[in-house]
């Protein structure tokens, strides 16, 4: 198992859902945390929440990763207060629904910037110094969307396939170095995901939080998965809701 004791992750997104459950595996592991999401008040109860469970280092960063240069300022106010990020999860995320033809252009932008411009970004930022001491972990979160684009999600979809395409890619590239890389694509999981988005959840039912935060640390344990997709009869699923949509 890789060993989390002592190093210390940045986790954006982190104020609930699938980033709060990294943050508590990664706080149990014994890694000090870096929490980022745009809510400071989620972040700080999350926060004394796990330093008084596991007695770790928690440090919180208030950032709306939609700006403009979001994930690089993101990574020079680490720089500025000499954090060194051994552990980073891209976990900040959002999607919306309806055509592209009826979309606000601002909130297409804003989806691209947050799912694609700020991942690309901190992943840039942080992985040089990883490469540097030879050792890190980067945990990118895409969906099963990356492999089933759905009608009336285009955006999001397109976003989670750069998301997959990127870190497979990055994968390749440090293999050979002590930096770990994957990408988790969840399908539907229980968070507060489809309320943001108004859309109702695909099949009706959702995973726990929980289920996808393991899997991505087992896939970072045995280091040579580069991608962690979905069970297989939820990936079929959501292939199939996706050519009844484009039949109908």
């Amino acid at each position: 198992m890789y060993e989390y004791t002592g190093l210390t992750a940045l986790i954006t997104g982190a104020s609930s859902g699938i980033g709060a459950e990294f943050a508590k595996h990664l706080a149990d592991r014994g890694a000090n945390l870096i929490l980022v999401a745009r809510r400071l008040d989620a972040l700080n109860a999350v926060a004394a929440e796990l330093r008084e469970r596991c007695g770790v280092k928690v440090t919180t960063i208030e950032s709306d990763l939609s700006r403009p240069d979001a994930g690089r300022d993101l990574v020079a106010e680490l720089d500025h207060q000499s954090l060194v990020v051994d552990v980073v999860v891209n976990c900040a995320g959002f999607g919306n629904a309806g055509t592209v033809a009826e979309a606000d252009p601002q909130v297409l932008s804003t989806e691209m910037a947050v799912n694609m411009v700020a991942v690309a970004d901190i992943t840039r930022g942080l992985v040089t110094g990883m490469l540097t001491r030879n050792n890190g972990v980067i945990i990118n979160v895409a969906s099963l969307a990356a492999f089933a684009p759905r009608p009336n999600h285009a955006m999001y979809s397109a976003t989670k396939a750069f998301v997959l395409s990127f870190t497979e890619a990055l994968w390749a590239e440090v293999r050979r170095t002590g930096v770990r890389v994957t990408t988790v694509c969840p399908g539907p999981t229980d968070t507060g995901f489809f309320a943001v988005s108004g859309t109702p959840v695909p099949g009706g039912k959702a995973q726990p939080a929980s289920r996808v935060v393991d899997s991505a640390l087992r896939a970072i344990d045995r280091r040579k998965k580069r991608s962690v997709p979905a069970p297989f009869a939820m990936r079929l699923g959501m292939k199939l809701m996706a050519m009844t949509a484009v039949l109908a």
